[in-house]
């Protein structure tokens, strides 16, 4: 396939271009007003309910333990004073709860120092009580009393309050709800934060530190919201400074301006009209890659523009050959990167999926525009060169080439003189880079992807670094077909050893030496000890099935509220809550994997036993992550390799071309490695989409050399007249989009950062391998036959 051939066919669409450039504009814009008016269809958002394609089966069973137990969702407020038992703090601690019970929709009933369901003995058996009931006493002797009272109960003790009486708990139990989470949130948070808002809830004498699923999902939402408007706000910025710096016209500012509004534009409406909800914190990638390549093609197109018009002094002709010459670059870096983008689509992860398809999506449709818009617009306008379009007379030679342009062609020669040394050196940073390979881990850690940096994020670690806080959990639930199974003594006892072997794993959040892990088992031990005298030694399960049932129903009769927090009605069922003290994938997949074989040693007989929890989703993302990026890169390398082949007609030259290619994925990796930083959500995709953008500029300078070739027959000045004539434009576009990742450098997400350090560190490696290893090689194998001169 000769690369003049197609040239000759993209200049005769050019002519037809041109000639029919009304009709391309009001077709274009008739286009452009349909896709826009879907823009208040779009639907964005970050919730985790269906991230993967098998997600169905996780979201059953975790439906199937709500509706047992209800919603395992709860808004609650980690409180913190000097002495949460001082009658101030109790009163403010009755007040708030008694204000979220009337205002939080689905606030069901409230657990607090306030609101306990303590079982004490009496002359006629027990009876269930809450200290506070009347309120907060005035006798200090008294209000001492009940503080040691709570604190002697080994159920609350450490769970919801410290022992040093520093911190406590404020629990709303929420109703269940039908509704999807990303709907709840809005009506459970914004009032809640209302309330915690509210200046008679602020003092020096405490802090509270709200919680929860429906709270920090939408505090999580907004925070992507935000990020989301300030970073595309200072890409389109950077994308017209930069594009006044390049172009240094109106015209060659504004149209890839426009062209970029109307591309994505068009592309996020068509996508509401097909009713496809995206991601809000992906959309920033999309969006700002977008912005990137538009001013990179557009850069490509008026840099040839340029060309011709400083050596014809014709605008149309100069239009015509821009096509020519850049268009078919153009068109095949475009499939490339749409190519590098639809290979998440192999991943088995539906955000990453979504991203990639409406990313490649939008690098077509924007070089649609660019490939419209600035040829027919740049067409309009005076047959004749001004200063401002052909540039100064002293910067130009006799070619039409600039100084610039002359000083990269004099780098190229200098790179084709040492060309072993080149070879040697890169092969030597990629052979350092591969240990960094190797070090790489998988994890999924919410709060190390948002960083602290992030308000809500920084409040969530206070919690989880404090006695009684924790940010993850899970729960074990165990199941059996027969009715009052779970009063069993058998049953209690394997709970209760469940619950201390849990209680060693190194994920499991323990307090002041007691391991965080809560069943009805607390219940029946706190009964069976008040039955007997309130001595700690009857703190355990009966061995008498029948005083385990007696003790269960003078629980329930006198009023107690805790007994079916962890069991079902009919006694079939039960589970334990789990509390954990941060998170590291690897461990946890290990510990779950663990507590699943103890399940099976301990509930041999039961129907239905296993975990459930959005931890356990959690850890099957790591597993998924791992097979997902493997697919995606492997897809994407294998997508870019055939292209490369095809676009070039040469298995050798396809294989040569993906060497440089393969150096910034390496390199990227070994930075990941070296670094500890982890393969989550979004820096899974970060290899696959540098590869599809980093091999424009091979394709480029490859397509330019091999063009050269068919014309001069000898490979050093094919690749001499290449360097000269859109190297700069190389380093221009690469300079550009590395521009775009580095506004991700100042978010608050330690993820985006992340994913625009490695973005420019892929993408600046991309440009030295072009630069260097692409020609080097090319001249070193001579792909594209015999010398001719």
């Amino acid at each position: 396939m000769q690369v003049k051939k197609i040239n000759d066919w993209f200049e005769k669409f050019g002519r037809f271009e041109i000639k029919h450039r009304w009709a391309f504009i009001i077709g274009l814009l008739i286009i452009t007003i349909i896709g826009c008016l879907g823009l208040p269809r779009l639907k964005l958002d970050s919730g985790e309910e269906d991230w993967f394609d098998d997600w169905e089966t996780a979201k059953q069973n975790q439906d199937h333990f709500e509706a047992i137990f209800g919603s395992t969702d709860s808004l609650m407020v980690h409180i913190t004073a000097k002495n949460v038992f001082d009658p101030e703090i109790l009163t403010m601690i009755d007040e708030l709860g008694d204000e979220l019970l009337e205002k939080v929709p689905y606030a069901n009933s409230i657990t607090s120092l306030m609101e306990l369901s303590i079982p004490v003995g009496t002359d006629e058996g027990f009876e269930v009580i809450s200290p506070f009931e009347e309120g907060v006493p005035a006798d200090p002797a008294e209000l001492a009393e009940k503080r040691d009272f709570i604190l002697s109960r080994e159920s609350l003790l450490n769970n919801i309050v410290s022992e040093d009486c520093t911190e406590t708990w404020l629990i709303v139990n929420l109703e269940q709800y039908s509704e999807l989470l990303m709907d709840v949130m809005y009506k459970i948070a914004p009032p809640a934060m209302k309330i915690f808002n509210d200046p008679k809830y602020k003092s020096d004498k405490w802090e509270l530190r709200p919680a929860g699923l429906s709270y920090t999902e939408y505090e999580e939402e907004k925070a992507a919201e935000e990020q989301a408007i300030s970073r595309i706000g200072i890409g389109f910025l950077m994308m017209l400074l930069f594009l006044i710096i390049f172009i240094r016209s109106l015209r060659g500012v504004l149209v890839p301006a426009v062209s970029t509004v109307g591309a994505l534009g068009t592309t996020l409406g068509f996508s509401a009209w097909m009713n496809i909800t995206g991601n809000n914190i992906m959309i920033i990638v999309t969006v700002l890659l977008s912005m990137a390549l538009a001013v990179g093609y557009s850069v490509h197109y008026i840099n040839s523009f340029k060309l011709y018009y400083r050596k014809t002094k014709n605008r149309k002709e100069a239009v015509v050959m821009g096509i020519r010459d850049s268009g078919w670059a153009l068109f095949f870096t475009v499939i490339t990167t749409m190519g590098g983008m639809l290979s998440f689509l192999a991943g088995g992860i539906r955000p990453m999926r979504w991203v990639g398809g409406i990313t490649a999506a939008a690098v077509l449709v924007i070089f649609i525009y660019i490939m419209i818009l600035l040829p027919c617009l740049y067409s309009f306008g005076k047959e004749k060169a001004d200063k401002k379009s052909a540039g100064k007379a002293d910067d130009i030679n006799a070619d039409g080439f600039t100084k610039s342009d002359l000083r990269v062609e004099a780098m190229g020669k200098s790179i084709l003189n040492k060309k072993w040394i080149t070879v040697v050196v890169g092969a030597a940073v990629m052979i350092a880079c591969i240990p960094g390979l190797f070090k790489i881990k998988v994890n999924m850690n919410y709060t190390e992807m948002m960083g602290e940096r992030t308000p809500y994020v920084k409040r969530l670690m206070e919690i989880t670094r404090s006695q009684l806080g924790s940010q993850y959990s899970f729960e074990v639930l165990i199941e059996y077909d027969e009715e009052d199974a779970i009063k069993n003594p058998k049953v209690l006892k394997n709970m209760d050893e469940l619950s201390h072997r849990i209680g060693t794993l190194s994920m499991t959040k323990v307090s002041n030496g007691k391991e965080r892990v809560s069943s009805v088992t607390k219940v029946i031990k706190e009964m069976n000890r008040t039955l007997n005298g309130d001595d700690p030694a009857f703190y355990a399960i009966p061995d008498d099935k029948d005083l385990v049932s007696q003790i269960m129903f003078l629980y329930e009769i006198s009023g107690g509220t805790d007994l079916y927090e962890y069991v079902s009605e009919d006694f079939k069922a039960a589970y334990l809550h789990v509390e954990l003290n941060s998170y590291d994938g690897e461990t946890i997949v290990s510990d779950l994997n663990l507590v699943k074989g103890w399940i099976r040693e301990l509930f041999p007989d039961a129907t239905n036993a296993g975990v459930v929890g959005e931890i356990v989703q959690f850890a099957e993302m790591n597993t998924k992550l791992v097979n997902g990026s493997v697919k995606s890169i492997g897809t994407s390398l294998l997508i870019i390799l055939i292209l490369l082949i095809i676009a070039f007609t040469s298995i050798r030259t396809g294989f040569i071309a993906m060497i440089p290619n393969v150096a910034p994925i390496v390199l990227i990796s070994g930075v990941m490695g070296y670094f500890n930083w982890n393969l989550d959500m979004v820096t899974a995709m970060i290899m696959p989409m540098i590869l599809g953008i980093a091999v424009d500029d091979t394709i480029h300078f490859t397509n330019h050399i091999k063009y050269h070739f068919e014309l001069t027959g000898n490979y050093r000045f094919a690749i001499e007249n290449s360097y000269r004539e859109i190297g700069k434009t190389m380093i221009m576009t690469t300079i550009i989009l590395c521009v775009m990742f580095f506004i991700f450098l100042f978010s608050t997400m330690t993820v985006l950062v992340r994913l625009g350090a490695l973005s420019i560190i892929g993408l600046g490696g991309a440009l030295i391998a072009d630069y260097t290893i692409t020609p080097v090689l090319l001249f070193i194998t001579k792909p594209f036959g015999k010398e001719k001169v």
